[in-house]
């Protein structure tokens, strides 16, 4: 039997929500004092996203001018209008130009000339919203030239409804531009991010995990035709380890479904997959932590498991599929970010009502030490990653829900954080994100997809997904 079918046949004994659910849906408004660290799954009775268009992108491109991306979906472009001002009047100028259709949506790039470094501008977005209302939404963009790190834009991956998250993994190897090969295994190929997966909820009742695959050579989110089978579910984890720090196995499962009859409305899988260099296997036994939304992060041959906003708990899973319950996390968990540096795990804890501490794992002795606290603005849903031996935490929410782009960097030599720049993307929390290994040409890491907490002019937020990817380089 192979992992699939076992994995059909063990999901078979569940029982099947029969309504589609989405999380974090498109154009789902929320109430501004509503909790941001709660899970929030949002039932629509049409899976159609409603016509809508989003500022996506604001990205310096020299001293006195910027690079603007707006995403109309189902609109005109008469049907929407951007303006841009200063507080003092001097407003620069926005000047149209190329519009880009995509499958589900249109790319409009603008270019904004006038502005002066250092200086905040406010961008107002108004367009019709399900043919009926006019919505207008509103961002801050403070004009700073960023030489390191360094954002590029990549391409957008074209899809709309479901999920807007996911976790990405790389499948160098035998995976090569061919859309058609298959890519049944990761193979043995360089583990650098050239080709990346992510494996998303398609938000259809019955329809399978939808693969997408970014390729850095073309550019491209290229059309492939596979899809895995087993029981779709959101958040679905999946991560790299190094059998005795040579082969690469990939992991993949977890995750959960909204559920009513379930007592906490959510339904936890506790199974797994592996793909090796060579077949697969289901992993046994199935994960025996505490049921919740999870936090992880990785060392070369071992994944440990913190869960958000629940006990201090922890369980790893190694390459040989061991499960070892390991030190707590030395405080009760808020939401959590998680980076890994040269097998040492860091975990970012954002509680309210206490600083953002920064506590490090290692493993070797099974210890965790408390770093130097997080010095920017308390948030929940943060995001965390690694580059070039540094760590990086940042974007998320605000305690009143409005969304955060500041990006600050930490050096585990010094034990000290400094800001670097803000994200140029759309998304603030629930990011997808991948962080190239140490030693890979160029080093980088992948930021992009995830949902925008909007600030509307009615005073209150929208939770947008969105579709953008970008590179970071130190």
């Amino acid at each position: 039997m192979s992992c699939f079918d076992f994995f059909n046949r063990l999901n078979a004994t569940f029982p099947r929500p029969q309504t589609a659910l989405y999380f974090l849906a498109t154009l789902v408004f929320m109430a501004a004092c509503q909790t941001p660290d709660s899970l929030i799954p949002i039932q629509l009775t049409d899976p159609v996203t409603a016509s809508q268009a989003s500022l996506v992108s604001v990205q310096p491109t020299g001293n006195t001018s910027a690079e603007v991306i707006v995403k109309s979906i189902r609109l005109e472009p008469s049907d929407w209008q951007l303006l841009a001002t200063s507080a003092d009047g001097n407003n620069p100028v926005l000047t149209s130009g190329e519009t880009k259709p995509l499958s589900d949506f249109k790319l409009t790039t603008l270019q904004l000339s006038g502005l002066a470094v250092g200086k905040t501008y406010q961008f107002r977005l108004s367009f019709r919203f399900a043919e009926q209302d006019t919505l207008t939404a509103i961002r801050l963009y403070t004009h700073r030239l960023d030489t390191s790190p360094r954002w590029t834009r990549l391409a957008h991956a074209s899809f709309s409804g479901g999920d807007y998250t996911a976790y990405p993994v790389a499948v160098d190897g035998i995976c090569g531009p061919n859309p058609f090969n298959g890519c049944g295994n990761p193979g043995t190929g360089a583990y650098v991010g050239n080709i990346v997966q992510l494996l998303r909820y398609p938000g259809t009742l019955g329809a399978h995990m939808e693969i997408k695959r970014y390729d850095r050579a073309s550019d491209s989110w290229p059309f492939y035709a596979g899809s895995d089978i087993r029981e779709p579910r959101h958040r679905m984890v999946q991560y790299n380890l190094f059998f005795n720090g040579v082969d690469r196995y990939q992991f993949s499962g977890l995750g959960y479904l909204t559920e009513e009859r379930a007592p906490s409305k959510y339904y936890y899988y506790r199974s797994m997959s592996a793909i090796f260099p060579v077949g697969g296997s289901p992993v046994f036994p199935l994960y025996g932590g505490e049921e919740g939304e999870l936090a992880f992060f990785t060392t070369t041959d071992e994944a440990y498991f913190l869960t958000q906003n629940g006990s201090p708990a922890m369980r790893s899973i190694h390459a040989d599929f061991t499960q070892t319950v390991r030190a707590p996390l030395p405080e009760s968990p808020g939401t959590l970010a998680t980076f890994s540096i040269r097998n040492i795990g860091y975990v970012v804890n954002q509680y309210p009502g206490q600083p953002t501490r920064l506590w490090a794992y290692d493993p070797t002795v099974d210890r965790w030490t408390q770093k130097a606290d997080f010095p920017g603005a308390a948030r929940s849903r943060g995001v965390g990653f690694s580059l070039a031996q540094r760590g990086y935490f940042g974007l998320g929410l605000m305690p009143d829900g409005k969304g955060l782009r500041d990006l600050w960097q930490y050096d585990p030599l010094t034990d000290r954080w400094q800001y670097v720049t803000n994200y140029p993307g759309q998304g603030n929390q629930l990011m997808a994100v991948f962080s190239a290994p140490e030693g890979a040409k160029p080093e980088r890491a992948y930021l992009g997809w995830g949902y925008e907490a909007q600030a509307i002019s009615t005073g209150v937020n929208r939770i947008v997904g969105c579709t953008d990817w970008w590179e970071l380089t130190p």
